[in-house]
């Protein structure tokens, strides 16, 4: 995959110069209807450009994910940084239209959806009946992720499936959310009924997306949008059970890749990795820039070359959570509290007065910032074993093997087994489970679509509120709250502005 991404730096240049003035304002897919893919290498360039085209609505995704839940803060009560104030909105819950996170996050995924829709459209071209259809699969995956997340973060959003014009999409309205669901659900229970994608990926396909990755994409809309305990609901429990079998039935936390190897760039595409967003360093316009994007701001070179910015600061919630048992491995592997000043031979460590947590997930040595090679995880097997347990408790309570992969994943962290009174009924051991999503997962961009689809985004981040230092010592102008409309964010200005017709989400 990596040598399929390097493609995209020769791409660049097309696909920018391709983008009208028009298309960066609106938002939406915009493309000459007689810009045809003619060929299976054409088409193949393509899809390397929806690959590749993940990245730019990865790049703000964290402010609107764990920057709003309880895993992250901003990182300072006052600052004269231009992005402080968007930042400090998304944070607090007083978001803006006019928010440009928001905007860019906005027109990141449309721009990829755009790039989806032409291979759809296109696929035909190939000649290849497998080949076709693989390619064909792969745009409607990238496609559906999209959307999954814009309709749990937007609510309803504009529908667009095929490639349009600019008069089109000048007069478009937003679809409802049972119809982007409808889109996804479609899309993707055609990838996984029609064996469209291959179960594993080897050599330089390693990294593009397999029969698995789709089961458990479908699996987790499932378990979004119906309501717990349903027909529907129950269907995502055998989806999961297969992608663990794919995966090679793991039956102790020895069968698991260790936690501090999952994110390490010499071992890339572990077989703990079902899905990953990826990243190549070199100067090629691929690298991740989330090392120097999460690193502390004025922290020279002690922590990454180029200084840091601290985005998506790691909260005292976080903190305590995994303080709660202090010989959690995957703390130190996450998150970091201090960093060593080699030319004050100091520590770093008052985060009172100066910015020194910061997310290690990401860190790899950069040479040039903003390039580095770690990979953006999008779908893990623990993600999938503890969803697993999650659903399996919902309809039969704490069985034995709901029990044996929580345990698993505990055992890999270097804890002990639940004890008896956390696995003793559906109550406590749901409890156990979402403390284990929260800290496996932990600056995944999980946390947030969790508290959601628990129904418990409110009462959780209400309760963070009232609780962490930063916020409870904010003037009181400036001390937060949120409310239900408050977890949907709003349609950027920018798009309101093209079509006065448009309904904004309420409460914006």
């Amino acid at each position: 995959m990596k040598n399929i991404q390097i493609l995209i730096v020769a791409l660049a240049a097309f696909a920018l110069g391709s983008c009208s003035d028009f298309l960066d304002l609106k938002h939406e897919s915009n493309i000459s209807t007689d810009n045809f893919n003619k060929n299976t290498e054409e088409l193949y360039a393509s899809l390397v450009g929806c690959y590749n085209g993940m990245q730019e609505a990865l790049y703000r995704e964290w402010a609107m994910t764990e920057l709003r839940s309880d895993n992250t803060r901003i990182y300072a009560r006052t600052s004269t940084t231009a992005i402080f104030d968007v930042i400090r909105q998304l944070d607090l819950s007083t978001i803006q239209p006019i928010n440009y996170l928001v905007d860019e996050y906005w027109a990141g995924n449309y721009h990829n959806i755009e790039r989806c829709n032409t291979v759809i459209r296109d696929f035909a071209v190939v000649d290849d009946p497998d080949l076709r259809a693989q390619y064909k699969a792969e745009a409607m995956f990238i496609r559906s992720y999209h959307y999954f997340n814009l309709v749990r973060l937007f609510g309803g959003v504009f529908l667009v499936t095929k490639p349009i014009t600019a008069n089109e999409a000048r007069y478009m309205q937003r679809s409802n959310p049972e119809a982007i669901y409808d889109l996804i659900m479609n899309d993707l229970k055609e990838i996984v009924e029609n064996d469209m994608l291959p179960d594993v990926r080897s050599g330089e396909e390693l990294g593009r997306i397999t029969l698995p990755a789709a089961k458990a994409l479908l699996a987790k809309v499932y378990m979004t949008r119906y309501l717990v305990g349903s027909d529907e609901y129950a269907k995502a429990k055998p989806l999961l059970e297969e992608v663990i079998t794919a995966a090679g039935n793991p039956q102790s936390a020895s069968d698991l890749v260790p936690f501090a190897d999952i994110f390490n760039i010499t071992n890339e595409m572990n077989k703990e990795i079902i899905f990953a967003i990826r990243y190549k360093a070199g100067n090629l316009g691929i690298g991740s820039p989330f090392g120097n994007e999460f690193a502390p701001a004025n922290s020279g070179t002690n922590v990454i070359n180029g200084s840091g910015r601290s985005y998506n600061y790691p909260s005292t919630s976080i903190i305590n959570a995994f303080d709660a048992n202090p010989n959690d491995k995957r703390k130190d592997v996450s998150l970091a509290e201090k960093y060593y000043n080699a030319q004050s031979n100091t520590w770093v460590d008052d985060d009172e007065t100066t910015q020194c947590r910061f997310v290690k997930k990401y860190l790899s040595p950069v040479e040039t910032v903003n390039d580095g090679e770690s990979d953006w995880p999008v779908i893990r097997l623990a993600d999938v074993l503890l969803l697993y347990a999650e659903v399996t408790n919902e309809l039969e309570g704490p069985t034995a093997e709901a029990v044996k992969y929580v345990d698993m994943i505990r055992e890999r962290a270097g804890l002990e087994p639940l004890e008896a009174g956390k696995k003793a009924n559906s109550y406590y051991f749901r409890t156990a489970i979402r403390n284990e999503r929260r800290l496996e997962l932990a600056f995944e961009n999980q946390r947030w679509f969790d508290l959601l689809r628990w129904g418990i985004a409110v009462q959780r981040i209400t309760e963070y509120y009232n609780q962490e230092y930063i916020y409870t010592n904010l003037p009181n102008s400036y001390k937060p709250t949120i409310v239900e409309w408050q977890t949907v964010l709003p349609i950027p200005l920018n798009v309101m502005n093209i079509n006065p017709e448009l309904t904004q989400n309420y409460g914006y």
